[in-house]
């Protein structure tokens, strides 16, 4: 019991904060999993400017075969 009371006094502002909010960082676990994915694809690439377009391609879901129905997804 001294350990979760413990862990509630460490945590107690967190906890605090989901009360009022009702949020939590699942969000930011899918925004952190788009950058982890943008990456992966941009191996091999240095410049952030490309890391970046990538990241927006993938968040952007953009619907290429409207442009070129040959376009495979």
């Amino acid at each position: 019991m001294k350990e979760v009371v413990q862990m509630i006094r460490n945590h107690l502002e967190g906890i605090l904060a989901w009360v009022n909010s009702r949020q939590t960082n699942g969000f930011l676990e899918a925004i952190n999993g788009l950058f982890q994915a943008a990456k992966r694809k941009a191996r091999g690439y240095g410049r952030s400017r490309t890391i970046r377009m990538v990241i927006f391609m993938i968040a952007g879901k953009l619907d290429f075969s409207r442009i070129n129905p040959y376009v495979t997804t």
